[in-house]
């Protein structure tokens, strides 16, 4: 962390408060690779995970999920996203031709570079971290991270968790969100962003200016054994509050 660490007006002694912003955060990639060549179905699984910096990756508080569909080596993407899940299978119905199996010919019409597809599957952050653009951005910054080799990437805003809000009325209020990073509708539902044009970058530097001066205050509790420790409360301080501590 890049702030000093202060004891809680908490009952539990053992915890510790540390006011964390945007630069506070790194992003950790992970994914599986099978050497049996009859396993490899043409698409890589990547597991984003975000995490308040605490000497390398501390606490995790987000995750995001990707598929790279690698065009060549993928024959039958539709089948094959079938088994993942049901977005990624819509959004696999809507990008490729059932028959073919090859990307539609509309989708590069609309992008500058053919290349692989980039799916977003799901991302998740903490309810106490909700409600700031946290998501987009740090989604938007782990797009940018594959967009190498990339010829569109595709998501359907559907939302993770369900709650009282009409699905439709959520999938609209999600839609608008990651149009801030340039996504716009393509087909039943699904939004692409090319990543080959300036809109991502410019979105980024858009949404990492917007919380520059934004500041958490997290509340960790070391384990016992000295390595790594756990959330136990997060409270959003303005940049104001946090100049007054």
């Amino acid at each position: 962390m890049t702030t000093a660490h202060t004891r809680p007006d908490s009952a539990d002694p053992e915890e510790i408060t540390v006011h964390c912003g945007i630069d506070d955060i790194i992003l950790s990639y992970r994914s599986d690779y099978w050497i049996e060549p009859d396993l490899d179905d043409g698409i890589q699984q990547w597991d984003v995970g975000m995490h308040f910096v605490e000497d390398g990756p501390g606490p995790q508080f987000g995750s995001i999920r990707l598929h790279v569909i690698d065009n060549n080596r993928c024959l039958d993407p539709i089948q094959v996203c079938d088994l993942l899940s049901e977005d990624i299978l819509t959004i696999s119905k809507a990008l490729y031709d059932p028959v073919l199996g090859d990307v539609r010919q509309d989708v590069w019409d609309r992008v500058a570079l053919p290349g692989n597809t980039l799916v977003v599957d799901r991302v998740s952050i903490d309810p106490r971290l909700r409600g700031h653009g946290l998501g987009i951005l740090l989604t938007g910054m782990a797009l940018d991270y594959f967009s190498h080799g990339n010829g569109v990437i595709a998501l359907f805003p559907g939302p993770v968790e369900r709650d009282s809000t009409p699905y439709e009325e959520a999938c609209t209020r999600l839609g608008n969100a990651w149009a801030r990073l340039g996504f716009t509708p393509y087909r039943d539902g699904v939004w692409i962003l090319d990543p080959a044009l300036t809109t991502l970058d410019a979105a980024l530097i858009t949404e990492h200016q917007r919380l520059a001066d934004h500041r958490w205050a997290v509340r960790l509790r070391p384990h016992p054994d000295g390595w790594g420790s756990d959330i136990t409360g997060i409270t959003s301080v303005n940049a104001t509050q946090k100049q007054t501590q």
